[in-house]
This record gives C-alpha cells, sequence and structure tokens, in this order.
C-alpha cells in the first residue's frame, strides 16, 4: 500500500482469496451470458469483492496534521514547596493562553502515583486550584511518563512538558523517557526550584552489621545542612537515651560519632535525631541502624504473673543463661523485640492476650528467622487458653483437641448468637457475624460426641439453626452454622435467654451452659416486652438468669464492644447472675478463640487436675541424665493430643503429651503442657532435676547460628536493596550450587521470599523492593545448612522523598535528550508547532462499503439481462 494509505485490520486482506473462488465459479457455471457479458460480469464482481475487503481490513487516508496535543505532567509530592507548586501553575496557564484552536490540552498531577487533574480537551482552561495527591511521599517520574502516554488522543503530534525537581524516588524516569520517545512522543522538562530555606537531615547512621557482645564499637551519623546553625543531637539505643550533645553545623556533610559503644542482646536498634536551630523538613531529621550481636545466649520468659515466672528464671540464671521475665503488658510485638532473644517462653498466658497477627509474629519468628519457642502449660494455656487453630498451634507439635475420657462430664451447650443488622460490618474482610459463625463452630469441635450442642440465632425471635442434640454430624452442622447471616434488628435478650431455658431444661447434661453472643451497644429487651421505650410487660434477664442457674444451668456472656457501650454493665450483670464469664473485646477477629477457650472452660476436658508422674520417652539430650522415676508428681497438665511428626520426650502416665518437641522451618518448637510453677509444679520447685531439665531443654532448643557460613553485603538503589551474599566453608573453600533462600519480613507485617541466584564462586545475589520507611528484617538460609543462617535489618529511617532539596537539574538534561525535547522552556514554546507533522486518519471505510453496496444491484441487473452479440 502507499504510504497515503494505512489499514486498521491487515489481516482482513485474506478474504481477497476469495476471489480464487470467483474465478473457478466463473469456470463452471453454465449461465447463458456472452462472452463479453461473462468478462463485464465477472470483473464487476471482483471489483465489488475487493471493495468488500478493503472495508473489512479498515482502510485510511493518512493525512499531515500540525494539530498538537499537550500533557502537563505535575509533580506534587512533598518535595514540592508551596511556592514551587505555585510556579508550576503559574506555568500550566500561561501557557494555555498559547494554546491554538485545534490543540488539546491535559493536566497530570503525581506524586507516588499519577492522577489525571484535567482530561485532554480544546481550549482547556486553568484549574484554580490542584487537589491533593493520595500520597506525597514518593515521586514515581516513571510511571507519570508511563501513565501520560496512555491517555493522549490520536491524530495529533504528542509533547509531554514534565514539571518537576527531579528528585525521582521511583528509579524509573529514563525507562519511561525511553518509553515515550519510542512512541513518537516528544519530552520537554520545566525544573521546580524550592525557596531557598534552611534544611538540616540525618542522611544515615552507621554501624557494624554484626557485633560481639560488650566488644567496643563506634558509631557515625552523616548529617547534611544548607545552612550554617547549632543543633542538639541525640542518640537513642533501642528507644531509650544514651547520650545528647550539643553540635556545631556547618554547610555540607557533618559527622556525629559515638565511640566506643557497648550492647548486649541479639539485636538492637539506634537511632540519632537532630534538633537544629534552623530547619524546615521534620520527617528527615532521625535515622536508624540496626546491628545483630552473638554473645551469651538471652531468653525471654513472659507468664501471666510475672512474679510466678521467678523460680524458672532463677534456675536458668544459675546455669549462666541470660533471662529476661515480662508481664502480659510486655508481650512482645515486633520482629525487633523478639530478635533480641534466642528463645521466648509462653508461661501460662491466654490466647485472648494476643492479637492474631501478633502470635503469626511468633510463628513467623521461629519460621523464617530461628527463633526457639515453649509454650508453658496452666489454667489459661493451650486449648482452655484459646490457642485452637491459631498461628501458635501450628508451629506447636501438639495439636489443641479436647480429650476423649470417659470420665469427663457430659456437656449439654446452647449458642446464642446475636444476628441483628450492626453484624454486617465487616472486620478484616469478613462480616462480624461470619466470625462469631466461626467461633461457633470451634465451640462444637471442642466437645466431645457424647456432649450436647445447638446454635440458636436471634434478632427479635429466636431462629434455631442446629437443634440441641448429641454431636453427630459435624460436617452438616458446621455448613448450617457458617450459613448464618445478619440483617435483624436488635437481639431481643429476654426472648433468647426464654428460648435457651426450654431448650436445656430437660437434656440429660450433667453440665447445661449457655454462651450469649451480643452487641454491647445494642442488646434489646433486657427485661420481657421492653422496649427502647422502656415499657415492659414481664419478667427481666436477671432473674431468668437466676432462674436458670437454679436449675442448674450457667450463662456466659460474649460482648463486642468497649466498657463505654450503653450495654456492657447490664451484660456483665448478667454473666455474674448466671454464674459465668463475661468476655468483652471490640476485635471481632478474636471471637473465634474467645468462643473456643468458653467451651473448654465449661467441658473440663482439656484441663486435667490429678496428680502423675513424668515418665522418659525417646532419648534425647533435654532428658538425658535424670532419674525420672525417682521424679515428683506434678499436679495436672492441659490435654493434648501429638502432632504425627512431633518426638514425644515425656508423656504422662495415661500416655498423653507431657513434653514434645519438633522442628518448625529454621527454629524449633516445644509443649511442655504442664507448668513451671507452684500450681502443678510445686513439688518440682524443690527438685535437683528441675533446674537440670530446664536448662538442658533451653540450651537444646534456642537458636543457633552458623554465622561463618554466609556473608552479607547490601547495596540499595532507589526503592530496592541487593543482596551479595558470600556463602563459605569454615575452611575457606566456597560453598556452591546450594539452595540459598532469602526470606524479608517488613514493618507492616508482610513477607517476601526469593531463592538467591549464584552469580559466582560461592556468591549468590537476591534482589528486593524496599518498603518507603521502617526496619525489614531479612534471613539467609539454605536446606543444606539446618542449623545455619545469617539474620540482619535494614532500615530506611523515612521516604527517600525527604532525602533531597536541590533540584536535580542533571537527570531532567538527561529526560530532555531521551525525549528528544527542550530543557527550561518558556511558555510560548509550550504550543509551538511541530518540527514532525503528525498523520492522522480519515476512514475510507464507509465509502467503500457504500460503493460496493450500490455497485451490487448493478451487478445483479447485468447479470440477468440478455446481452445480444
Amino acid at each position: 500500500m502507499s504510504s497515503f494509505v494505512d489499514l486498521a485490520h491487515p489481516w482482513a486482506l485474506a478474504f481477497a482469496l476469495v476471489v480464487v473462488f470467483l474465478v473457478w465459479a466463473q469456470h463452471r457455471s453454465l449461465a447463458d451470458m456472452t462472452p463479453l457479458q461473462r468478462k463485464v460480469c465477472f470483473a464487476l464482481r471482483v471489483f465489488i469483492m475487493l471493495l468488500l475487503v478493503l472495508a473489512l481490513a479498515g482502510i485510511r487516508w493518512l493525512l499531515p496534521s500540525q494539530e498538537l496535543s499537550v500533557l502537563f505532567v505535575v509533580d506534587h509530592s512533598a518535595s514540592i514547596s508551596a511556592p514551587a507548586q505555585k510556579e508550576a501553575r503559574n506555568f500550566v496557564s500561561t501557557s494555555l493562553a498559547a494554546q491554538h484552536t485545534s490543540d488539546t490540552a491535559g493536566v497530570i498531577g503525581f506524586a507516588a502515583k499519577p492522577e489525571l487533574w484535567q482530561a485532554p480537551a480544546v481550549h482547556l482552561q486553568p484549574a484554580a486550584q490542584w487537589p491533593e495527591p493520595t500520597d506525597r511521599k514518593a515521586t514515581d517520574i516513571g510511571g507519570a511518563l508511563d501513565f501520560a502516554s496512555a491517555i493522549f488522543p490520536a491524530g495529533k503530534a504528542r509533547r509531554v512538558v514534565l514539571l518537576t525537581d527531579g528528585n525521582d524516588t521511583g528509579g524509573q524516569a529514563a525507562a519511561g523517557a525511553t518509553r515515550l520517545a519510542a512512541q513518537g512522543v516528544e519530552l520537554m522538562t520545566v525544573p521546580l526550584h524550592n525557596e531557598s530555606a534552611p534544611e538540616v537531615l540525618v542522611e544515615k547512621v552507621e554501624v557494624p552489621r554484626r557485633l560481639k557482645a560488650g566488644e567496643p564499637f563506634d558509631l557515625t551519623a552523616h548529617i547534611r545542612s544548607n545552612v550554617v546553625t547549632t543543633a542538639k543531637v541525640k542518640l537513642y539505643q533501642n528507644q531509650f537515651l544514651i547520650e545528647q550533645r550539643d553540635m556545631e553545623i556547618k554547610v555540607g556533610d557533618n559527622a556525629f560519632r559515638a565511640p566506643n559503644l557497648k550492647a548486649d542482646g541479639n539485636f538492637i536498634t539506634y537511632e540519632v535525631e537532630i534538633l537544629p536551630a534552623q530547619d524546615t523538613v521534620a520527617e528527615n531529621n532521625r535515622a536508624s541502624a540496626t546491628a545483630s550481636l552473638r554473645g551469651e545466649p538471652k531468653v525471654l520468659l513472659v507468664d501471666s504473673d510475672e512474679n510466678n515466672g521467678r523460680a524458672l528464671a532463677g534456675v536458668l540464671q544459675k546455669e549462666k543463661i541470660s533471662v529476661e521475665t515480662r508481664g502480659l503488658s510486655a508481650l512482645p510485638k515486633t520482629l525487633e523485640d523478639l530478635q533480641q532473644f534466642d528463645l521466648f517462653l509462653l508461661s501460662d498466658v491466654s490466647a485472648l492476650n494476643l492479637g492474631r497477627q501478633q502470635m503469626d509474629l511468633y510463628r513467623r519468628w521461629v519460621q523464617d528467622f530461628g527463633g526457639g519457642f515453649v509454650m508453658i502449660g496452666g489454667e489459661n494455656s493451650f486449648g482452655v487458653g484459646g490457642y485452637y487453630r491459631t498461628p501458635i498451634e501450628q508451629m506447636l507439635p501438639v495439636r489443641m483437641e479436647h480429650d476423649d475420657r470417659l470420665d469427663t462430664p457430659t456437656v449439654a451447650m446452647l449458642v446464642v448468637l446475636d444476628r441483628s443488622g450492626s453484624m454486617t460490618a465487616a472486620v478484616a474482610g469478613q462480616t462480624k457475624i461470619s466470625l462469631a459463625d466461626q467461633g461457633a463452630v470451634f465451640a462444637m469441635n471442642a466437645l466431645q460426641p457424647k456432649d450436647y450442642f445447638g446454635v440458636v440465632a436471634v434478632d427479635t425471635k429466636p431462629h434455631t439453626v442446629v437443634p440441641l442434640a448429641p454431636i453427630s454430624a459435624k460436617g452438616a452442622a458446621e455448613q448450617k452454622i457458617l450459613s448464618i447471616t445478619a440483617g435483624g434488628g436488635g437481639i431481643y435478650i429476654y426472648t433468647s435467654m426464654v428460648e435457651a431455658f426450654q431448650q436445656l431444661r430437660d437434656i440429660p447434661a450433667r453440665v447445661k451452659h449457655l454462651l450469649l453472643f451480643s452487641d454491647a451497644a445494642d442488646a434489646e429487651e433486657k427485661a420481657a416486652g421492653e422496649m427502647s421505650d422502656g415499657i415492659r410487660t414481664g419478667g427481666n434477664s436477671l432473674d431468668l438468669a437466676s432462674a436458670m442457674l437454679a436449675a442448674k444451668i450457667t450463662t456466659s456472656v460474649v460482648g463486642l464492644g468497649t466498657e463505654q457501650d450503653k450495654d456492657t454493665p447490664f451484660l456483665r450483670q448478667l454473666a455474674e447472675r448466671g454464674s459465668g464469664r463475661f468476655y468483652l473485646t471490640d476485635d471481632a477477629t478474636t471471637l473465634p478463640q474467645i468462643f473456643s477457650t468458653e467451651t473448654m472452660k465449661v467441658a473440663q476436658s482439656s484441663l486435667i487436675e490429678e496428680p502423675f508422674l513424668a515418665v522418659a520417652m525417646n532419648k534425647s539430650p533435654i532428658t538425658t541424665g535424670i532419674d525420672w522415676p525417682q521424679s515428683p508428681l506434678l499436679l495436672g497438665y492441659n490435654a493434648t493430643k501429638p502432632k504425627p511428626t512431633a518426638d514425644i520426650l515425656l508423656a504422662t502416665e495415661h500416655g498423653e503429651p507431657l513434653l514434645a518437641t519438633w522442628r518448625y522451618g529454621l527454629g524449633q518448637a516445644a509443649a511442655f503442657t504442664s507448668d513451671a510453677k507452684s500450681r502443678w509444679a510445686a513439688e518440682w520447685l524443690t527438685w535437683p532435676g528441675y533446674g537440670k531439665f530446664w536448662s538442658q531443654l533451653v540450651r537444646s532448643l534456642m537458636r543457633k547460628s552458623d554465622q561463618s557460613s554466609f556473608q552479607v553485603n547490601t547495596s540499595e538503589t532507589g526503592h530496592q536493596l541487593e543482596l551479595t551474599i558470600d556463602a563459605i566453608k569454615p575452611d575457606g573453600s566456597f560453598r556452591n550450587q546450594m539452595p540459598v533462600s532469602v526470606n524479608m519480613l517488613r514493618a507492616d507485617g508482610s513477607t517476601e521470599t526469593h531463592a538467591a541466584e549464584q552469580e559466582g564462586p560461592g556468591q549468590y545475589r537476591a534482589l528486593f523492593d524496599l518498603p518507603e520507611e521502617g526496619t525489614s528484617i531479612f534471613s539467609v538460609s539454605s536446606p543444606d545448612l539446618p542449623d545455619g543462617g545469617y539474620v540482619f535489618g535494614h532500615t530506611r529511617s523515612y521516604p527517600e522523598e525527604f532525602l533531597r532539596t536541590e533540584v536535580n537539574e542533571s537527570l531532567l538534561h538527561t529526560l530532555t535528550s531521551l525525549g528528544r525535547g527542550k530543557f527550561a522552556p518558556s511558555p510560548a514554546e509550550v504550543f509551538a508547532r511541530p518540527t514532525v507533522a503528525a498523520r492522522t486518519h480519515r476512514e475510507l471505510t464507509n465509502y467503500f462499503l457504500e460503493l460496493a453496496l450500490l455497485l451490487l444491484p448493478l451487478d445483479i441487473w447485468l447479470r440477468r439481462r440478455t446481452w445480444r452479440a
């Protein structure tokens, strides 16, 4: 085809092969036509067919066009000051005044992400004010240029005018300019200048990545300033202020040095904060660095009562094991906190004191970072503590299932669920009612087959979902429970309790229990017939709870809300009248754990309080050297069931697990189902084997690390961190063709795992995307080194957006060169005619189609007419 003609669908030319069929049909035709008539009709039909084929192919006429489409791409990130933003608005407004009649213009704003502020239009009017981007803590120039290339109108020459300070944090600016040029888009760059303002920032903090406990080292903080000033500099170690000093700040780079520092523990964070006399941006006045230490093993012991943990801590300290004891208020919530320790002992702590995200943090610490974990029993631990189907149960070598003991009493439990409209609210991607449904399923699974179980959903009246009966077909019952939805009025408490009383009263069970779940801000009908106007028509719920208790039916209540909710006092009093327990939570995700905790407390099947002897099972360094037949009695334990690959080292006289261990990922986890304090282990506390056993257990399970196996160097470029890993044997030779895995845990809890690729003798490489700020923890490991690994932290103290304040003209010149445009054009040059005219399309399809349709009747007429020779 000519260069002045274009086809939208070139593949449609294949239909031209139908001409071959026309030739064949012409030779086979029996029509009575003269030779001339045959030739004319054949030529006309071929011509019509070619017109239709070209119409299908979308034939277009290419015409030169001087029309221009301009997109202003405006940087609105945090590094652009208010005067610079005003400078950008003035430039765009002045440029639009020179817009030609047929030209189009549009405005895109960007920071971390691009946004269309004004769609391309003819006669675009300047906006009085531009909107604020959703996230100003980054500058992604490459993403903004790609966005612009996708919204240009067709048929015009295309030009992007980029207004920015050039401080790109996305790392793809040059690539974006190259892609624009490949599409024929011209790129102009306009530098935006911030006013000259004093700025002092902490650029980075440097400490050795690997430290030995007690070994002195130096810390250096690099401080950059564009003004002469004074500043107070503070140094923090694990958030504790350890040094404060006044400092004279000069223009350029300044070094703050803290010599001969010493640290202990396993993981430590240093932060330098500067408080300058003159400054503009506060976000860049802090910077941090992390380091890992190797020294004396350190253990964390958390008990529900911190005082009760001192006996165990004391015997471990006598064995030269450093122990830190904490209460419930100091449970670890970050990986940095956990990384200070080699082993975590969780003693008699209920899952209700932990969020699910917190439990998953402990699991990942063991699996991906090699920590050691021991759960110790008690009345708030294991199944009765609410750990059924939690991340902690997942990593333990035992399951929190009920114990099928014949001597446990038969239980009849009825769960009443609030299905009012407030339960439709979403929490963590699920509705409140769906989480309550899961809790009811947990409660059912915590009971034995001989027990009675039922579920009633209540709004303004009760709806029996699962009739109160012995548990048989759990699968069918589970489906019914999980199908309960919300949408009714507020839960009617009195009506609910009347229904529960009727169902539980005549059941032949020794333990009868009602578990009532209600919104703490919407518990209606506290008395019979009582509505919001306070009118009563009969008895009240509190008296009914007392009557049920007289009939040996206890009542526990789960309230969803806070202490400030209007119905919380009533629900608490209702549980007291029913001689049950009251649970209050504002986090619906904890409902499954609350329901299972309450069920196991009621069923009394997982808490066994009877004397027994510890029986040694499999041989292990943990239990060796101890005369177990002569050990004192333990007075109770939490009933559990071992998982298939668990190593049972100690058991009860009934053969149930007392001590079970296994390897979980890079770390080890253990379950000791009795306690380590004066309730069940009272006689053990004075037994010589007590200290020996616990010290051997702790030393066997605590984190082990072959730090000589890996050496890691890091290099940060833009949003990416490159890890260069050297794998070396103790004799100095290289470890080749070894699977090396790198796990990254970000500050927000998200994880990422990459397999490192070998690039040279003993050298491996991995690349990770870094978050804008926060400490990310990395673990380098290999299955070929089960006890080896390398754990370190990498900190981005604040977004890169706050690191630079001056204009990066070098980058802007580079982008202009790649985009074949102009650096710092005047507003009048923005709409200057393009040097290379664009081509616009004029569609010819309709003309070809109309001509074919006009010729078709002529073809028919010529074929039917009799021609004379």
